[in-house]
């Protein structure tokens, strides 16, 4: 027989899962802006396109009103598993990407590579700028014949398009990644800016393995899902900003490789992925799933660590008591959440 404390979270999670959504109407706008990629003159002299979904879409974890999705335009150069993605010495996680061996046409040569033959991060995403912004204006028919309105919003790694109908407006950041064999694995790279050397700082790319991490959290099946939600959301209403979904995703990763979560409640889960939490802020580590030697916390300042831990620890004291309290009230169990 489930506690009261694990009713109340079951209807906080109802509360939190965003409505039933037909995402069909994603999948239409998504092909088109995809296909005006592949159906570039120099897109097709250059590369293959192929789209990746990612994000807290795929791994089921969208909360409130959110309706967000993200896509990675994965760019498939001639000879791609050749590309040799060098590590950077100073920048874990990053890699410099080496074409010089390798054919490529005038247009690479031109304006993506750098005279050393390495692909410059910022080219490559003003190439994909340019296509994109030809999205803003057009129009595309939904599946329940609702007429989306497209327009283009630059964002720091990604390209935003928000489509607009009379009854419904949604977002996709599109990621450019590049498609590289690395540690004899198929991975995608994105560009992305890292402190470091300036003679290096433009050609830096971070190493992801996008379908693994999915592979990965799917196994914990609904009651993960759930226990993450419940995490951010925590995170949200104490007002810890820097503490993302791609943070909470990992903890969950991490903790599911020696324990599988058999005969588990939601609370129990719940209150594991608060611990890991607690203990990666601690430890100051929490590792990159694509390159564990990059950690994902690198940006926290000491005293945002330290205010950190205090108030997670804080709730952890205090939710850690609350299967044994028999006349828990919603209220003051919601007060965490909502």
């Amino acid at each position: 027989m489930s506690s009261i404390y694990e009713e109340h979270l079951e209807v906080i999670v109802s509360h939190l899962n965003t409505p039933p959504t037909d995402h069909g109407d994603f999948y239409r706008v998504r092909n088109f802006v995809i296909n005006l990629v592949r159906d570039n003159r120099l897109v097709k002299s250059t590369c293959k396109v192929n789209s990746i979904c990612f994000g807290s879409s795929v791994h089921g974890i969208r909360m409130y009103n959110n309706d967000e999705y993200d896509v990675m335009i994965e760019l498939e150069f001639p000879f791609w598993s050749g590309i040799f993605a060098r590590p950077d010495q100073y920048r874990p996680g990053m890699v410099h990407l080496d074409f010089k061996d390798l054919p490529f046409n005038q247009f690479t040569q031109d304006m993506l590579l750098d005279h050393r033959g390495y692909l410059l991060r910022s080219n490559v995403q003003t190439w994909m700028q340019s296509i994109l912004l030809d999205v803003s204006g057009r129009q595309v028919w939904g599946e329940g014949r609702n007429l989306y309105y497209l327009r283009y919003k630059p964002g720091q790694c990604c390209h935003t398009i928000i489509a607009q109908s009379d009854s419904r407006t949604f977002s996709i950041d599109f990621v450019p990644a590049i498609k590289v064999m690395y540690d004899g694995a198929d991975l995608q790279v994105v560009p992305k800016y890292a402190e470091g050397p300036k003679r290096s700082h433009n050609c830096t790319f971070m190493v992801t393995d996008i379908l693994e991490e999915v592979r990965l959290f799917e196994n914990g099946g609904e009651l993960v899902q759930e226990a993450v939600m419940l995490l951010m959301a925590l995170c949200e209403t104490k007002g810890l900003p820097k503490i993302r979904k791609y943070h909470l995703v990992t903890c969950a990763i991490l903790v599911m490789e020696y324990d599988d979560f058999y005969n588990f409640t939601l609370a129990d889960v719940f209150i594991n992925l608060l611990g890991k939490l607690i203990d990666a802020l601690a430890d100051n580590s929490l590792p990159y799933l694509g390159y564990m030697d990059r950690n994902l916390l690198s940006n926290f300042k000491p005293h945002q660590i330290d205010e950190y831990i205090d108030v997670l620890n804080s709730a952890y004291s205090t939710l850690k008591t609350y299967p044994y309290q028999y006349k828990l009230s919603f209220d003051r169990c919601s007060e965490h959440f909502l």
